[in-house]
């Protein structure tokens, strides 16, 4: 005896991932809540202790405990949306997907969306950052034309993001269809959004690239720390860039596979942010002492490992020959320099 619902196999399929998607976001905020977890604990030691307190401290762990707070909301919302959707209203003519598809525009499901656009904002702002940072010592006008061209982006994702959240509060419209405005934002924001993502990628891991292979044989293993695979998928938030692919491309197909990673879409931008804090408290990002560092000198000794950061040992050499003199200098590269 069967007991499939009376529904078609593409109503099946909907279903299917829109329940795939919720078991993901939880393992996606699972990562989240350790990483924030060891982010703050570690800034707010740092933050009420006065020799150790610095602005950054105090920026990183505001950015950290909203964007941790925006996912909560978010994730907590999608829970209840799918309990709604898999228990309360199984009997939804459709099925659960179809439910899920027709209650966008009441207020549980618009605090959520409007929750995921502001995490977006919040993480786009954080990888223009890091893209102003590593691209500092380039020349003015090739560093106006880089983060110029990526803010441009960013403001039509803005504008595109809030005419997305207009559509999807009419009743009569979803993030699939809209008959109020005539225009489906949704594709348009996702792709733009996305595109953010990949502008940004592409600049922060070309940047990095070059920079390893002008410097690697000058500075040794020390490089390593931020030329590395993992520093450059990190530092360009890969991670969020290939769920932004990972969504748009079935979702402007009309596969119902894209139902999955919309819900952890939000989950991915949170873990690539929370992964460069990481990295910051770490003393193992790109930094403006590091840029200066590789900029103006070279260095031939290892970094001293600290609980602060990392001492970046230099040389200067004195005299010349049989009577040359070395005296090693010392420069701390703060974990939250910015």
């Amino acid at each position: 005896m069967s007991w499939t619902p009376n529904e078609t196999q593409a109503q099946l399929d909907d279903e299917a991932a829109w329940l795939y998607g919720a078991i993901f976001a939880g393992v996606g905020y699972g990562a989240i809540l350790v990483l924030f977890a060891i982010c703050s604990y570690t800034l707010w030691g740092r933050i009420r202790t006065r020799s150790t307190r610095t602005r950054s401290s105090v920026y990183l762990f505001i950015y950290a405990s909203i964007s941790f707070s925006l996912v909560s909301v978010m994730y907590l919302i999608n829970s209840r949306i799918t309990q709604l959707s898999f228990i309360n209203n199984r009997g939804f003519p459709g099925g659960p997907a179809a439910y899920d598809e027709d209650v966008f525009y009441v207020p549980l499901s618009m605090a959520g969306s409007v929750s995921y656009v502001l995490a977006s904002w919040w993480t786009d702002l954080l990888m223009l950052w890091r893209c102003t940072v590593i691209y500092q010592d380039c020349e003015a006008l090739t560093k106006v034309a880089t983060v110029g061209l990526s803010c441009l982006v960013f403001l039509a994702s803005v504008v595109l993001s809030v005419l997305w959240l207009i559509q999807i509060s009419s009743p009569s419209s979803s993030p699939y269809q809209d008959a109020a405005m005539r225009i489906n934002f949704t594709v348009p924001f996702f792709a733009v959004g996305t595109m953010v993502n990949i502008i940004v990628t592409i600049m922060i891991v070309g940047r990095l690239l070059y920079y390893r292979h002008s410097v690697a044989g000058a500075f040794g293993p020390r490089m390593s720390l931020y030329t590395s695979l993992t520093a450059i998928l990190v530092e360009s938030a890969s991670i969020y860039t290939a769920s932004s692919l990972f969504l748009i491309i079935p979702f402007a197909a009309g596969s119902s596979f894209a139902n999955a990673p919309l819900q952890i879409i939000q989950e991915a931008e949170v873990v690539a942010s929370l992964l460069i804090i990481y990295r910051v408290l770490q003393g193992k990002t790109w930094s403006n002492e590091v840029i200066a560092e590789i900029t103006n000198g070279r260095s031939s000794s290892p970094p001293l490992q600290s609980p602060h950061g990392i001492s970046v040992l230099s040389e200067m050499r004195f005299g010349q020959g049989p009577r040359e003199t070395l005296v090693s200098t010392s420069i701390r590269a703060s974990e939250c320099a910015v």
